[in-house]
């Protein structure tokens, strides 16, 4: 077993949340490729000449305590940190709220997404919610001058993998 057979809820939804950003806006694909700006936990990416002042995301995660005794339905917060220009950071803001912030709708979307793919993750989720951090845009001079705007989305899931399964197929 390695660590890429357990699922990363978080994974999944980036992928979804990029697929629908990206055929919201067809210049996308152009100007990121292959390439999905989100990033975890650190800005590593922030210095890279190939970015080209281009907006991205970066991500971490927190679980979070359910309020049930029912063990395999899970919630956690993803922290969210756009990074851009200060109209690009409010227009990714407001998309990723549109796409999310719609409860067990946005994760049916999200669930009929991973079906799709040609190696879904196993997981499916119940909701998503989507809260703003703080004000709404604040500077950051660490690199280059870019504004961010963060939020957190909370998620709640299951697991469609056990732990037994998983370690079953050593």
């Amino acid at each position: 077993m390695t660590f890429a057979n357990l699922t990363l809820p978080v994974l999944t939804v980036n992928g979804y949340l990029w697929s629908v950003m990206k055929s919201l806006e067809p210049t996308f694909q152009k100007q990121y490729g292959n390439t999905t700006p989100f990033f975890p936990i650190s800005d590593s990416a922030s210095g890279n000449k190939s970015w080209d002042n281009k907006p991205y995301v970066i991500y971490d995660r927190m679980l979070k305590m359910t309020g049930s005794a029912f063990y395999p339905i899970k919630k956690e917060h993803i922290m969210y940190a756009v990074k851009g220009k200060e109209e690009q950071t409010l227009e990714w803001s407001m998309a990723i709220q549109y796409i999310l912030d719609r409860q067990d709708d946005a994760a049916q979307d999200i669930n009929s997404w991973n079906a799709s793919q040609e190696s879904p993750s196993n997981v499916y989720f119940h909701y998503m919610r989507v809260f703003q951090t703080g004000g709404s845009v604040s500077r950051d001079f660490s690199n280059r001058p870019y504004y961010i705007t963060e939020f957190v989305v909370e998620a709640e899931y299951h697991l469609t993998d056990s732990i037994e399964s998983i370690l079953s197929n050593i």
